[in-house]
């Protein structure tokens, strides 16, 4: 079993026939294919430049520019009939669409008279005309308005052949949208003010009927007061008014009641101090001064007189007289003070009963006037639209002879001095673009159409097999390549002799007396390695002996032997005489199995190899095997299993990846011992070529022939 069959982190594709993905190969692709990028970028630049300056038709842009008023005003108080707000984006975007809508389109076709241009509009087979609708998408294709950002201005852009034309047609453009606006304008008012007179007249009928319902309101209350402030309100207020005076008047007896129960009837002269009823009748005023003033003449008596005097009994008589006078008076005041009290209760109750019966009728009264007021503002609301609408009609009476438009002239539209297309720039720029496109398009096409292994990553990837060496130099199959290509001897120093160094040393690891290199079809280079590996054994001193097995096309005795004529046989190398021929090259012998073949034409048997082989190894130190390519013969398959390693030549960018794995399987099937694969013909040598031309050895000899240099015989 080979170890080297299946290495860790190798498999097969993951899609069947194509090699993965490899990005320094495809750099390397394009590098190569440069030229093809570069033609079809330079013949889309020559199309470009044939269409820019010879073909493409030359046009004209004018462009005039307006402003729009956000509204029409004829004076404070009358404003235009078109009320649309212009202050608002969305308005704006409708007016510039309305710039360029099929209406005015046909307006300034027919106030230019371009119907039976023939320039402007080409004309139709048979004579036929042109329809409006056909016309608007020809001209729409020509104009266009645009709303420039952050401003009321909109540009109207006007493309055509002829640049005077071109500004015609931006400056009717304008009139046209101008004049369509006026008209507009001028019809919205006529209906306006149809609509507004009929309004008005059942508005008219409206307050009629509102100024009737109230009359009869009126008439079906006659008794009651409707406009506010009325008799029953003031009566309300006199009677809360007075109920507020019978309440203080009553506390105010209470009070006094109060003061005369705590009293008694034992002190007059208290209960005529309540109230200052004393101070306010001159008769008890008079009174108790009569009673002080006997009082005080008693006191002098009683100094004068003794008590059974008749002056001093007579003052004592008159004295008691009026105290009882004054006993008699205050008793008089107590019993009127309570009498005053219980008329004032009476007298607060009552007005009480006449507020609650005068608030029922206030509330009555309410209840009809608040209906008076709804009709009455009834009455005033329709008033108040009736003469809105007589305004409103005056105003549009007004409106109706006024030119009325909501856009002016900003900036007017000037005869081009050059024409705006074909821009050349941007069409060199879009067809280099392309160009770029295409070429990289086609040769990335080219890079993932190509099934075939260029990379040592490719190779372990999708063949599951190790690659021993990367060789530079690739020769084509003819006899005469393969001759001037034996670069271990030519150029012992290159690049390409150092490949095959590495090749040795990764086959020595596998110890192998016999290697046996193959390939899955011609012109993979095969023999050039087989040879130059040889040729390297050789040189190192190991006594070499290299098989030509491809008997369909034996190459390598001519291509080692063409120097020389009648070489000797090698005595004892092999049982067989005139097999064995020495080579020119020391210690290399070559032996052509074609001799061997039978004159049937077929190929060598594997037992006949086999014992070839067995007879080599007791004169030679290794043998290095050259056979036919595996997907069009069989022979390599039965002489691979003799072998001690089996090398599959692969070359760079041209073995296809299923011609690759159809061999690998062939040999995997019959376990030959696969040791893994020669990269032939590699591209990316720059980091090498670098490192090889600044490094030059001491030594720099050529190896020399081991046989004299003659002519080869005919």
């Amino acid at each position: 079993m080979n170890p080297h069959a299946s290495l860790p982190g190798s498999g097969p594709s993951s899609f069947q026939g194509y090699p993965t993905l490899d990005l320094e190969g495809l750099i390397r692709s394009l590098r190569k294919r440069i030229f093809l990028i570069g033609g079809i970028f330079g013949f889309c630049i020559l199309l470009a430049l044939i269409y820019a300056f010879l073909l493409a038709p030359k046009k004209f842009q004018s462009t005039a520019v307006v402003y729009v008023e956000r509204e029409q005003v004829l004076n404070d108080n009358i404003r235009g009939v078109l009320n649309d707000d212009f202050s608002k984006l969305d308005s704006l975007k409708s007016l510039e669409r309305s710039i360029v809508s099929g209406g005015v389109i046909l307006k300034v076709v027919d106030d230019l008279g371009l119907r039976d241009d023939p320039d402007f509009l080409k004309p139709k087979s048979g004579g036929k005309e042109y329809s409006d609708a056909e016309i608007v998408e020809i001209v729409s294709r020509r104009v266009k308005a645009t709303l420039e950002r952050g401003t009321r201005l909109i540009l109207i852009e006007v493309t055509d052949k002829s640049p005077t034309r071109a500004r015609d047609m931006a400056k009717a453009f304008v009139n046209a949208f101008e004049a369509h606006v006026i008209e507009q304008n001028f019809d919205s008012a006529q209906k306006a003010t149809a609509m507004l007179r009929e309004q008005a007249e059942k508005q008219r009928e409206n307050v009629d009927a509102a100024e009737d319902e109230l009359q009869r309101f009126r008439e079906s209350h006659p008794d009651v007061t409707l406009e506010e402030g009325g008799i029953t309100e003031k009566e309300l207020e006199d009677l809360n008014r007075l109920v507020s005076d019978a309440k203080n008047e009553r506390l105010r007896l209470e009070a006094q009641a109060m003061k005369l129960d705590a009293i008694g009837t034992d002190d007059p002269e208290a209960i005529l101090e309540i109230g200052d009823y004393a101070e306010e009748r001159e008769d008890i005023s008079k009174l108790l001064l009569a009673r002080n003033t006997k009082r005080a003449e008693m006191a002098k008596i009683r100094k004068q007189f003794q008590p059974d005097h008749p002056t001093y009994q007579s003052f004592v008589a008159e004295l008691e007289g009026l105290e009882e006078e004054v006993a008699e008076v205050g008793r008089n005041v107590g019993e009127s003070i309570r009498k005053r009290l219980e008329t004032a209760r009476e007298h607060e109750k009552q007005l009480i009963a006449s507020v609650a019966e005068q608030k029922r009728e206030v509330l009555s009264v309410d209840r009809v006037r608040k209906e008076f007021r709804e009709l009455k503002q009834r009455v005033s609301a329709a008033n108040d639209t009736y003469y809105a609408l007589l305004a409103r009609i005056n105003e549009t009476d007004v409106t109706e002879g006024v030119k009325e438009s909501i856009i002016r002239m900003e900036e007017a539209p000037l005869i081009p001095s050059k024409p705006s297309s074909p821009k050349k720039k941007v069409i060199l720029a879009l067809a280099g673009a392309m160009g770029l496109f295409l070429g990289f398009g086609t040769a990335l096409l080219l890079y993932l159409l190509d099934r075939s292994l260029r990379t040592r990553r490719q190779i372990e990837q999708t063949l599951g097999l190790p690659v021993l060496a990367e060789i530079s130099h690739s020769p084509e199959a003819s006899q005469e390549d393969l001759r001037e290509s034996l670069v271990v001897f030519s150029e012992p120093h290159s690049l390409a002799s150092e490949s095959f160094r590495s090749l040795r040393t990764s086959l020595s690891t596998l110890s192998p007396r016999s290697v046996l290199v193959t390939s899955a079809m011609p012109g993979d280079g095969k023999s050039f390695c087989a040879a130059n590996l040889a040729l390297l054994q050789a040189q190192l001193g190991f006594r070499t002996l290299l098989v030509d097995a491809d008997f369909r096309r034996p190459s390598l005795a001519n291509a080692l032997m063409y120097r020389y004529s009648d070489p000797e046989a090698e005595d004892g190398a092999l049982d067989v005489m005139n097999t064995c021929q020495r080579t020119p090259f020391p210690n290399l012998y070559l032996i052509n199995c074609a001799q061997f073949a039978p004159n049937s034409g077929e190929a060598m048997s594997g037992e006949h190899f086999a014992g070839m082989l067995w007879e080599a190894y007791r004169s030679f130190d290794c043998v290095i095997i050259d056979t036919s390519p595996l997907c069009l013969v069989s022979d390599a398959l039965n002489f691979a299993r003799y072998a001690d390693a089996v090398a599959l030549v692969v070359r760079s960018g041209k073995t296809q990846t299923g011609d690759a794995q159809h061999a690998c399987r062939e040999l995997r099937r019959l376990r030959v011992p696969l040791a893994g694969c020669i990269l032939n013909g590699i591209a990316d040598e720059t980091r090498s070529k670098a490192y090889f031309e600044t490094y030059h050895p001491a030594a720099n000899q050529r190896p020399k022939f081991a046989l004299p240099n003659s002519t080869p015989s005919a």
